[in-house]
């Protein structure tokens, strides 16, 4: 695979999501640039993106409870005040206007929050972490769909050469039997037969184009436009596990999808551990400074600053806190039991690839076998037929029996191919064996 690899790939990201203007006319012309391709244009991979460059953020804001806060509190304005001041002023008067001025710079630091701010941000984190799995996974998907399809076009493309071939093979049959017909040699009855086993080579040709129309269009939704006329040759040059147990304990440790499960555990863990933290006190520092000039009837500045520790702790909630932390245990279970799910659909993937593998494996060699046969029959066929010793009913059946040989043939090669894939796809490695990455940052940062 790896000899079919521009250079421009060997890192998909993000040189993939800076071209998310790729024309549908560009058509691939090998398996890498149709991934790409189809990454690039996926606007499902570029949701999947978006959310976990969010999380990143929210980690990014879960973290500023650790840092102090500062605000600035500034007023200007019109006062008239009645007040014991006022009422002893030597005026007489009971009320005294004035313009009024204030401001006031606080600084809140947290000292303790009942560990809030730490379990909040692994939360944030493990959310992050959860996204970016959940990202491989679906860039994988995209993948091993690309790849199905783009095989699947070569696999058709095959047998339509092969039916055309045949077409040609019969029309041969047929323009000699119907020579020996007109000399005599051959009946009615034989030009007839291989008549309708023409008509059949033809009508298998019109179903074979048909097929690689199908798969044509496939590839088009997989990839996002119409594929090469020229296509390179797919091949698998990456290493397989040797046992079933082996690939069973590759996926366990390296699916994303199973890695997105964990995460999400323990996402809830740390929301629960947040939902603790109302049973501690909060612990502040704060640090204060006052400026105001004619403040209630009195004219003059007022300055004053001011270093304090503020304690809150509150002592009865009407039952929130204990509620929202049961609510977080069921959560909890909740989230294991989904990953109990993922693990059971990661394991029968599993089993379904490698069964897969090992049956197309295992009939290669005796298809093989089977077209070798059939072709040394057909061509002892055909020498008999040419002296007599044959009908051409043999010879018709012959030819038919090579053809279904070498169709059966080239459709297992290719599911072989696919098969080997998925295996590597089921473990949830096909992104890292191909030595591609996913996208990390927005494609407008990544221009900079």
């Amino acid at each position: 695979m790896k000899n079919y690899k521009s250079n421009k790939f060997s890192k998909l990201i993000p040189s993939v999501f800076l071209s998310l203007s790729v024309s549908s006319s560009v058509y691939a012309a090998n398996m890498f640039e149709a991934i790409e391709q189809a990454i690039t244009s996926n606007p499902e991979v570029l949701e999947q993106l978006n959310q976990k460059l969010s999380r990143d953020f929210e980690v990014r804001q879960a973290k500023s409870g650790y840092l102090p806060s500062i605000d600035v509190i500034a007023g200007y304005g019109s006062e008239s005040s009645d007040n014991n001041s006022t009422r002893a002023g030597a005026n007489g008067s009971h009320k005294n206007s004035m313009n009024r001025q204030e401001a006031t710079l606080v600084l809140r630091q947290m000292l303790f929050d009942g560990f809030e701010t730490r379990s909040e941000t692994a939360r944030q984190e493990f959310r992050s972490e959860s996204a970016n799995h959940q990202l491989m996974n679906l860039s994988q998907q995209i993948t091993i769909d690309v790849i199905v399809a783009y095989v699947n076009v070569l696999r058709t493309q095959k047998l339509v050469e092969y039916a055309e071939e045949n077409v040609k093979i019969h029309e041969k049959i047929h323009d000699q039997v119907g020579l020996r017909s007109s000399m005599g040699a051959d009946s009615q009855g034989s030009l007839s037969q291989i008549a309708g086993r023409l008509n059949l080579a033809y009508s298998n040709f019109e179903a074979e184009k048909n097929n690689l129309k199908d798969a044509k269009a496939d590839y088009e939704r997989v990839v996002g436009s119409a594929p090469s006329e020229a296509l390179e040759e797919a091949v698998f040059d990456l290493i397989l596990p040797k046992t079933f147990a082996d690939t069973l304990n590759r996926a366990m440790d390296n699916h994303p999808s199973i890695k997105a499960a964990r995460a999400d555990v323990e996402a809830v863990r740390m929301q629960q551990n947040t939902s603790k933290s109302n049973y501690y006190p909060d612990l502040e520092m704060e640090l204060g400074q006052d400026w105001a000039d004619n403040q209630n009837g009195v004219r003059g500045h007022d300055n004053g600053h001011y270093a304090m520790l503020n304690l809150r702790y509150n002592i009865y909630q009407g039952g929130a806190d204990k509620a929202r932390i049961s609510k977080d245990a069921h959560l909890i279970m909740e989230a294991q039991s989904r990953m109990d799910v993922t693990n059971r659909t990661v394991t029968k993937a599993v089993d379904i690839a490698w069964n897969a593998y090992q049956s197309s494996t295992r009939r290669a060699d005796f298809l093989q076998k089977y077209v070798d046969s059939t072709i040394e029959t057909r061509d002892a066929y055909d020498q008999q037929f040419q002296i007599g010793e044959r009908t051409l009913l043999d010879l018709l059946n012959t030819e038919n029996e090579v053809f279904s040989a070498h169709s059966e043939n080239i459709k297992n090669q290719y599911e072989n191919l696919i098969a080997k894939y998925r295996v590597i796809d089921s473990m949830g490695m096909l992104l890292n064996d191909l030595e591609l990455s996913v996208l990390t940052e927005a494609p407008e940062m990544a221009q900079k």
